[in-house]
């Protein structure tokens, strides 16, 4: 369809599918062109009247789009200000473990659109966009490509916001956005600044915190059950991207259309939402709410070597009022193993036969052993791994058991000798 008749029909009020209908309670933010512009919250045309400005590089012209936000401004259930409470100390453990500072106010929010999954040398990263805090606001720019010649330029400007920074956040970065960049920044002989760079991918926190309680960790499902993010009809399912790069090409890249205009309002909020689920993990691992988010605060302690922190943890989402059976079962689990470790085993008994009483063959494998070598109790020990090897379900742990069964017959007939 041509751009011109496109703008007659759109003059005669005739829209493709739903993408202008706004639903009430639910504006869209506005994307002024005017740099160190505060965005405010406007209707859903506001987008249309958003133009791209030029700047010059040492490689030509990159094209940017650029929205100003005060601190205050509410994402979801959450102000951007908000990223900047947890101290760098916790921010840096989120990536490092137990050493490692990562201070936000030196970070870049990164993201990409492109032009495929694949990665490759054949994809093009053709928007980029970057957020980052300045002074009392949140500023994000977003870089498009107009046409694929003009790629150099607009690395050149990434790399200038790269430089200027310490560290990097991105969602799902680490394997997709900052290699393809890299690729494309030595396809363009431009040397990348990446390696030298902090990098906290958000995804990989983020699952570990919520992976067993959603049924996708993807951002657009952590911004609707998490960050209380509800997006617009303006926004573009991510899969069909590519496809609405290419049609621009083809209608000769010169004005943004609608359907970039919707692209770049997609980038834009998964790099706000980078911002506030910064803050948000934070939260779940240094001062967790529910049973769930006790849980995945003791295994972050745990896998950094900090067992009493763990401890803490595991028992309060094993006694957590919202905590459901299977998380229960999990602390449980991840508790006695602790204590085990530490040769408590008395009060990792405790816990084992909770699970135990639920069929629970590890459990119940672990009573055995604690009846067998240090209780020294062999009938009990054979009444665990009888229990056990009527709940097993595996043929190979099934062929363990009866090993453990035969040498504790042994020792209980001996023992009536």
């Amino acid at each position: 369809m041509s751009s011109d008749f496109r703008d007659r029909l759109r003059r005669l009020g005739v829209h493709k599918g739903t993408a202008h209908l706004t639903p009430r309670g639910m504006p869209v933010p506005a994307l002024p062109s005017q740099p160190m512009r505060e965005a405010h919250v406007g209707p859903a045309d506001a987008l249309e009247t958003a133009t791209l400005e030029a700047m010059r590089t040492a490689f030509g012209t990159a094209h940017v789009r650029r929205a100003v936000y005060a601190l205050d401004h509410v994402h979801g259930d959450r102000p951007l200000r908000g990223a900047l409470a947890p101290p760098p100390s916790q921010m840096g453990r989120l990536v490092f473990g137990r050493s490692g500072d990562v201070d936000l106010r030196n970070a870049l929010f990164l993201d990409t659109e492109t032009t495929g999954l694949a990665g490759g040398a054949g994809t093009l990263a053709f928007l980029v966009g970057v957020g980052y805090f300045a002074d009392e606001h949140f500023v994000v720019e977003q870089y498009f490509l107009k046409d694929p010649a003009h790629e150099a330029a607009m690395l050149t400007a990434i790399d200038r916001h790269v430089a200027a920074h310490e560290a990097l956040v991105t969602f799902n970065g680490r394997s997709f956005d900052v290699p393809l960049l890299e690729t494309r920044f030595t396809l363009s002989r431009i040397a990348p600044e990446f390696a030298d760079k902090q990098h906290l991918d958000l995804l990989l926190p983020a699952r570990s915190v919520w992976k067993n309680a959603l049924p996708s960790c993807s951002l657009g499902s952590l911004e609707y059950h998490v960050l209380q993010v509800r997006r617009t009809q303006q926004d573009v399912a991510g899969f069909l991207i590519p496809q609405l790069y290419r049609e621009y090409l083809h209608s000769g890249g010169d004005v943004l259309t609608d359907d970039m205009n919707r692209v770049m309002y997609h980038n834009l909020l998964d790099i706000l939402s980078m911002v506030t689920l910064s803050a948000r993990l934070c939260e779940a691992i240094f001062r967790p709410r529910d049973g769930r988010e006790h849980f995945a605060s003791g295994a972050f302690h745990e896998r950094v070597g900090e067992p009493e922190q763990a401890e803490r943890a595991y028992r309060s989402a094993a006694q957590a009022e919202d905590a459901l059976e299977a998380p229960r079962a999990d602390a449980a689990r991840r508790l006695a193993r602790l204590l085990k470790s530490q040769k408590r085993h008395g009060e990792a008994r405790e816990h084992w036969q909770y699970l135990a009483d639920r069929d629970d063959v590890d459990a119940l494998i672990e009573l055995a052993k604690l009846h067998e070598w240090r209780q020294v109790d062999f009938s009990q020990a054979l009444a665990c791994a009888l229990r056990a090897r009527a709940v097993c379900e595996d043929s190979w742990r099934c062929a363990e058991i009866d090993q453990r069964v035969e040498r504790l017959r042994r020792k209980v007939s001996r023992e009536s000798e």
